[in-house]
């Protein structure tokens, strides 16, 4: 099995932007294309270290993980990802809300 380990603190970085690139340094939008899109393909587990960061916006966590919801569906993502966080439970929460409620976008016919 195919696992990729991602620490968004150390690979990516301790402060994070909103939801696009053309808003904020270290966005969302960024992150997910860096690391997710391609990698979601690739590998069969993906598991996010949460902790140690500063705080996580809630565009950031949309863009990442609701994106991907809606364009794979929530029960795929949770196949996929795993959460891990000593410190930062409440992230688990809203990343979890977030996937739950993405609904998957029907691909035009």
């Amino acid at each position: 099995m195919k696992e990729l380990k991602i620490n968004i603190s150390k690979d990516y970085n301790k402060i994070l932007g909103g939801r696009e690139k053309k808003i904020s340094e270290f966005s969302g939008e960024d992150f997910r294309e860096r690391f997710l899109d391609e990698g979601f393909n690739i590998y069969d587990r993906i598991t996010i270290e949460l902790d140690g960061v500063l705080g996580y916006p809630w565009d950031f966590l949309d863009e990442v993980f609701g994106t991907m919801a809606r364009r794979h569906g929530a029960e795929t993502v949770w196949g996929k990802i795993n959460l891990v966080s000593q410190h930062s439970a409440h992230v688990v929460e809203k990343i979890t809300y977030i996937i739950n409620h993405s609904r998957k976008e029907k691909m035009p016919d």
